[in-house]
């Protein structure tokens, strides 16, 4: 992102970047959510890569 810009964060997908989601899932758990709402940003897209994301995103919940 430094040397390339924000946007090159788009071009990643979600479980492939450097995020480690795993502690990421502690804190927003330790910050006391529940369920409920959680968002991701990523580039639209047809039904397949609609599926995809809900699956990606469902697996970095389940961390």
């Amino acid at each position: 992102m430094n040397s390339k810009g924000l946007r090159e964060s788009f071009k990643v997908e979600l479980l492939e970047g450097d995020n480690n989601w795993p502690v990421v899932m502690k804190a927003v758990r330790d910050i006391g959510h529940k369920g409920g709402w959680l968002t991701t940003e990523v580039p639209s897209g047809n039904l397949t890569h609609l599926k995809k994301i809900s699956a990606q995103t469902d697996e970095i919940i389940s961390f």
